[in-house]
């Protein structure tokens, strides 16, 4: 399996997750309330930056404004805002010097950047989006290039350069963040930011990876071209992570291809919406695996059909919606283990074998106030589904095909 699904390490995610628990636990002020509450509705899903700026610094309560003023941060990266970045981030560092020194998860974030760095990001043109909208059809390519071949397929997408390089890049909506192999950022003219470096690690339990990060002047799929990209360089393969998927506009996503600006949809079998608990933002939908309510990742980056993060339960195919046992195979190498049982999404119900690997980090999901493990749909789910993003318009499906 391909450990192409990111996971933003800075290492926050767990930090901001364990903040927001121990709000829900805790009397919190009204106005860090009213933060949380607010970014949660319609108002604030739409706000700009500089609404969550002013929003966050009604907060008085100085552990609680850290703990917003680390959720607006996350808002820059996602918003590929470079330029606005070294600002913001100077200015949380400095009022929370102490708080931040004391904390072992706060602490690497806020070293992340040198001050050359932030002198690079601040000298940074807008992040911008370019082209035309209309309906373009984009083939996807099971492997990197034509030559390669490999046990495993997944959906490979060309993307382009300003200098005229292109590049196949997983399409990933399982990776919060683009990413680009070192050969391939040389290639592209990628500028390494050169005193900013962070670690991240995957859903499949590898921790501490070391990336870079850099300035793409300019990014194309399609006829859609994004100028001043922070993008993450690594010696992994690259990515078109969800930062750049869900800023394409409207898309139509099937087992062949990636279409630009399609029709909207004329049936909803699946509602979608975007999770954004920490820095990491996924698409998640409502499901229940072997009558276990959860929420389900579309991660189009996972090789599986359906990975779980907890081992199955004594289900069978023949006998899915009835209680019984069933037959639990291991594979050779022991890497995982294969169950049967059943999935529900929304109506659709369907008898799915489905794999759990010991070690994997899938991020839990919040459910009724309370954590419950998460699943992965991954891409070989999508000769039975197609995937209609609309993040603009919140209403976003996952079809039968």
């Amino acid at each position: 399996m391909r450990t192409f699904a990111l996971l933003l390490l800075f290492a926050l995610a767990m930090w901001l997750s364990t903040g927001l628990i121990s709000a829900a636990q805790t009397k919190a002020s009204e106005a860090d309330q009213d933060f949380y509450r607010w970014i949660d509705s319609e108002q604030g899903r739409s706000a700009s930056l500089a609404q969550l700026r002013q929003q966050c610094d009604k907060v008085l309560d100085a552990d609680r404004h850290l703990s917003c003023s680390v959720t607006v941060f996350a808002r820059l990266l996602e918003a590929k805002a470079a330029n606005q970045i070294p600002e913001y981030y100077l200015a949380i560092k400095t009022k929370h010097a102490g708080a931040i020194a004391a904390s072992a998860d706060l602490k690497p974030l806020f070293s992340t950047f040198g001050s050359k760095s932030l002198a690079i990001l601040a000298a940074t043109g807008d992040f911008t989006i370019n082209g035309s909208a209309r309906h373009e059809v984009l083939p996807l390519h099971p492997y990197a290039d034509d030559s390669y071949t490999a046990e495993q397929v997944l959906p490979f997408i060309e993307v382009g350069a300003a200098n005229g390089v292109s590049a196949r890049f997983v399409l990933d909506t399982g990776a919060p963040q683009t990413r680009v192999n070192i050969d391939t950022a040389k290639q592209m003219d990628i500028r390494l930011l050169p005193d900013a470096f962070y670690r991240y690690s995957t859903f499949y339990g590898e921790k501490g990876l070391a990336a870079r990060l850099g300035i793409l002047r300019s990014l194309k799929v399609g006829t859609r071209e994004f100028r001043n990209v922070l993008v993450f360089v690594s010696d992994r393969d690259n990515l078109l992570g969800l930062d750049l998927i869900g800023k394409l506009g409207r898309l139509r996503i099937t087992s062949r291809t990636l279409e630009l600006n399609p029709p909207p949809a004329t049936r909803c079998d699946a509602s979608i919406v975007i999770s954004r608990l920490d820095l990491n933002q996924r698409l998640v939908m409502a499901a229940q695996l072997d009558r276990r309510a959860t929420q389900a990742i579309i991660d189009t980056g996972n090789v599986d059909y359906l990975t779980a993060s907890s081992p199955g339960r004594q289900l069978s195919v023949v006998q899915g919606l009835t209680p019984g046992s069933s037959s639990v195979s291991t594979n050779d190498n022991k890497r995982f283990q294969r169950y049967d049982g059943v999935l529900a999404l929304q109506g659709n119900t369907m008898a799915v074998t489905y794999k759990y690997y010991p070690g994997f980090t899938i991020p839990p999901s919040l459910i009724f106030g309370q954590y419950v493990p998460s699943i992965l749909l991954g891409w070989r789910a999508f000769k039975d589904f197609e995937l209609n993003l609309d993040l603009d318009s919140g209403r976003s499906c996952l079809n039968k095909v």
